[in-house]
């Protein structure tokens, strides 16, 4: 009875073990994989400013004056 026991508590530590490393792999995937989605976003979000800028300063007579106004517009 006792040895019984004993083969049933060992058994549920085991699977709780595996449960519990597994839930934490799958969280340290995800966190990876969110990661990676932020790091692609910033990339994608500098390549649309550095194309807005280049075409706002390749605009003819782009002024002092006007580059100022765009910065302060938030569009530069």
């Amino acid at each position: 009875m006792v040895n019984k026991l004993i083969r049933w508590a060992v058994t549920f530590i085991m699977v709780a073990a595996l449960c519990f490393a597994f839930y934490e792999v799958g969280q340290e995937n995800g966190r990876k994989e969110a990661k990676i989605k932020i790091i692609e976003k910033e990339v994608e979000v500098i390549r649309y400013v550095e194309k807005k800028r280049a075409e706002i300063q390749a605009k003819p007579n782009a002024g002092r004056d006007a580059l100022l106004e765009l910065m302060r517009a938030g569009r530069l």
